[in-house]
């Protein structure tokens, strides 16, 4: 059983069946079933799952390995700067500073070249 398997049976808690879950779910239960048995889940129905029994589709994504639990982290804090720790700042201060110090291109050849292609 995989772990998104396991984590179904946890938040229907362990006494639902597979039809159950497929129709709470707005599956077939014959989909439903392959799926289960195959162990073929796909991000859509995890998201599905997940709000059918109100979980939230981001933990949902991070069991079936979609996302993982860095990114789900960052999702939840949102866009907010005062949410990112300093490490996290200092790293992309520090991405940013190392990308604007890059070289164009046409400085590395010779004037008169480098005019040509600026022109």
């Amino acid at each position: 059983m995989s772990a998104f398997t396991k984590w179904i049976e946890e938040i229907t808690g362990g006494n639902m069946s597979n039809r159950e879950i497929a129709k709470k779910v707005g599956m077939t239960s014959a989909t439903f079933h392959r799926k289960w048995t195959e162990d073929a889940f796909i991000s859509d129905d995890a998201i599905a799952i997940a709000r059918a029994f109100d979980r939230s589709p981001i933990e949902a994504l991070v069991v079936l390995g979609s996302l993982t639990e860095e990114e789900a982290q960052k999702a939840e804090r949102g866009y907010s700067l005062s949410e990112y720790t300093t490490l996290e700042l200092s790293q992309e201060l520090l991405r940013r500073i190392q990308e604007s110090a890059k070289v164009p291109d046409y400085l590395d050849k010779p004037a008169d070249e480098a005019a040509k292609d600026i022109l």
